[in-house]
This record gives structure tokens, sequence and C-alpha cells, in this order.
């Protein structure tokens, strides 16, 4: 967030989520407000300490594996001058430098954080049915408690389409970009995958078939 001068005066709060490192994410979180799980607790528990503290009616949610492009809060911020929009995220694309395996090339044109070139509605059995929760800018009084901590995978997804049953707008907006680190090592991107096929029964018991 500090690299992006659109940031500026922004309020920054990091969650370490029971890292195996303490002091080295406090020397990276210096000037930010610090929380800490000593036991991790999963990523909607994370984001959920996170939106806790944040006081800002306006809140962004950036995984450690992501590095926005300078201007993505503004090209966000602008879809949420309609009240009725609770959330709208930007496009995940590869981080630069990722590596030449399959693997890398597979994920820099059809990862699944990628929504692709074109602005849409988020909403069940559209396009875009839901958006990653890598990175994400949310309107506070629309998130309610936030994420399900229950759910360690398709936390995102569920919160999207729990959105849209409540009659909130969602927005994709592709202008705005965030560069991830994805999983290029062979055995790690094939577990991330089955990961996170594993949400579809949770989302289901949630939201039917």
């Amino acid at each position: 967030l500090r690299a992006d001068p659109g940031t500026a005066g922004c309020p920054v709060v990091v969650v370490d989520d029971g890292s195996a490192d303490p002091a080295a994410v406090a020397e990276v979180a210096a000037g930010a407000r610090l929380l800490r799980h000593e036991q991790a607790q999963g990523p909607a528990a994370a984001r959920n300490a996170g939106l806790r503290q944040a006081g800002t009616d306006l809140v962004a949610f950036l995984d450690s594996d992501c590095v926005p492009e300078p201007g993505w809060l503004e090209r966000l911020a602008g879809h949420l001058a309609d009240p009725r929009v609770a959330l709208v995220a930007p496009r995940i694309t590869a981080l630069a430098g990722g590596g030449t395996s399959w693997v890398a090339r597979y994920e820099a044109v059809s990862s699944a954080l990628d929504m692709g070139p074109t602005a849409a509605r988020v909403a069940p059995l559209t396009l875009v049915a839901y958006v990653p929760s890598a990175a994400l800018l949310a309107r506070r009084a629309a998130l309610g408690d936030g994420f399900d901590e229950s759910m360690q995978v398709a936390e995102d997804v569920d919160l999207v389409w729990r959105l849209a049953a409540a009659g909130w707008r969602v927005r994709y907006e592709p202008t705005a970009r965030v560069a991830h680190d994805h999983r290029v090592a062979p055995a790690d991107w094939l577990r991330r995958r089955a990961f996170y096929g594993t949400g579809a029964a949770l989302l289901a018991q949630r939201h039917g078939p």
C-alpha cells in the first residue's frame, strides 16, 4: 500500500495470521497498525480482524502475496459513489517474473483469480459469478459481520452471494489491476486447485445446488 501514492494518508492495518516469523512481519509493517493471531485462524478471520479495526466507511482488503498497480483504489472507489454498490474488485493478474514453467504460463492466461478484461456486474448465474478476495474495496455498512470464519475456502464467493441475495450490487473493474504471486510449482498448484474445489460443497450447503 505504501508504494501506491493514491493511498497516502489512508490508515493501514496489517493482520499477521500466525506467521512463523512475527519479527519479520513487524518490520515490513512498520508505520501500520499491526494485529497478530498467535495461531493461524484462516483468511476469513484475518480479514474480519482488520475490518473490525478499520474506522473508515470504505475498507480495502489486500492479501500479502499481492502487489497493486498505482491508482487501483481510485478506479475502484468510483463505483462506490453508487450507494447501492457494496463491493468492487480489481483484475488479478500474474506477478511479473513468475517463471516460464507450464504452470506459470497457464496461470498467466487462465488463473482462477483472473476474471478477465471486461467490466461486469457480479452475481450468481452471470458471466462473472464471483470475485476473489485477494483484493477488494468494500462498503463497511454492507458487510455486517464480514466473511464467514467457519469457511477456510470459498469465503469470498459466499460473501458475494450473500450480498447479492440481500439486494446489494457487486462490481468487477478490470482497469484496476493487482498482481498476484501465483503458486507455480506443479505440486503446490495442484494442491491449491484441489483445495479450491472443496468449496463447492460448502457453497451448496449455504446457497443451494
